[in-house]
């Protein structure tokens, strides 16, 4: 099996040949959502949003606010034209050259509900506006969703995508934001409507939530994600995936607060947490490798790290099942 055809057997909870990692089984395409959602090199986003470029990754302009009360959303939150957005141009470019029949397409769509939310009002008064006026952010939701299934469906017809992985950190290392009961209230229904709309036009779903929220994996699998993405140790990884062998893919599985995802790790503990994932994970057959890999510049697997070619090494000397 190539990698393509080894990804499907996955997804359609058959036994994979192989193991396979993120750095070898997509096509990872950013730059839609580069337009649509956040620049990736920083700077000022279709909203007006202006996100900050550091070497652990991007925020939004801190203390810097759009709007404090959400009741007042409406008055600040203007919805971009997405036919204006460029988003063809964009798939053109990352496509070239691509060999379709050997890869997984997989088109990134960052800033979900809850994390555009927060880079709106501040994650403290999102949190408080999710208990103290709830009605208001379930309308934000919605409208935003809508914005969201708009820009999905042109990432859809430019990139003919397999994949479609839709990135919202929901949680901490220590657990959800909210209370499962919130997000079911609250973020879930619009959220729903975002899967719905991806699936019902043949895409697979990839759901991306850094944190320990194992309590709401099982609303993501309801709705129809396929993949739970960057999932991390802080869940208990291994009965989760024996759970829903055949229903959903565990993306992940590095120990991202660990040595091995210091700026300054050495290549031996790269390749002895490679492995340990390998090992630990592999067995169930429903896991691909999600590696967290930091240097001064970035992240590795966009920006380039020597240590990525032993770990690949490595990988393959254990990924078989």
């Amino acid at each position: 099996m190539n990698q393509r055809e080894n990804f499907f057997a996955m997804i359609e909870g058959k036994k994979p040949e192989f193991i396979p990692n993120i750095m070898e089984v997509y096509k990872i395409c950013i730059g839609g959502a580069d337009r649509a959602d956040q620049p990736t090199i920083g700077g000022v986003d279709v909203f007006g949003v202006n996100w900050i470029l550091t070497k652990e990754g991007e925020m939004p302009e801190p203390n810097k606010f759009m709007f404090e009360d959400i009741a007042d959303w409406k008055d600040y939150v203007k919805f971009p034209d997405v036919d204006t957005l460029g988003i063809e141009e964009a798939a053109k470019m990352e496509l070239a050259g691509v060999n379709r029949d050997e890869v997984i397409i997989n088109v990134y769509s960052p800033s979900g509900l809850f994390e555009r939310l927060a880079a709106f009002m501040g994650f403290e008064n999102t949190l408080c506006s999710l208990v103290e006026d709830p009605d208001s952010c379930r309308e934000f939701f919605e409208a935003f969703a809508d914005y969201k299934i708009a820009c999905m469906n042109r990432f859809i017809d430019a990139y003919q995508p397999d994949v479609i992985t839709y990135l919202d950190d929901l949680a901490t290392a220590n657990g959800l934001f909210m209370s499962p009961k919130v997000y079911r209230e609250v973020i879930k229904p619009a959220h729903r409507r975002i899967i719905e709309a991806v699936t019902s036009r043949g895409v697979v779903f990839c759901q991306h939530t850094c944190g320990k929220c194992g309590k709401i994996v099982e609303d993501y699998v309801e709705m129809g994600a396929k993949i739970w993405s960057s999932a991390q140790i802080s869940n208990d990884l291994e009965a989760i995936m024996e759970k829903y062998q055949g229903q959903l893919i565990v993306e992940g599985g590095w120990d991202s607060s660990g040595p091995a995802s210091y700026i300054g790790a050495s290549t031996e503990e790269v390749v002895a947490e490679t492995i340990r994932c390998a090992r630990q994970y592999g067995k169930y057959g429903n896991f691909i490798l999600f590696p967290t890999l930091l240097n001064e510049n970035g992240n590795s697997l966009f920006v380039g790290d020597s240590r990525l070619g032993p770990m690949i090494g490595a990988w393959h000397q254990v990924d078989k099942l």
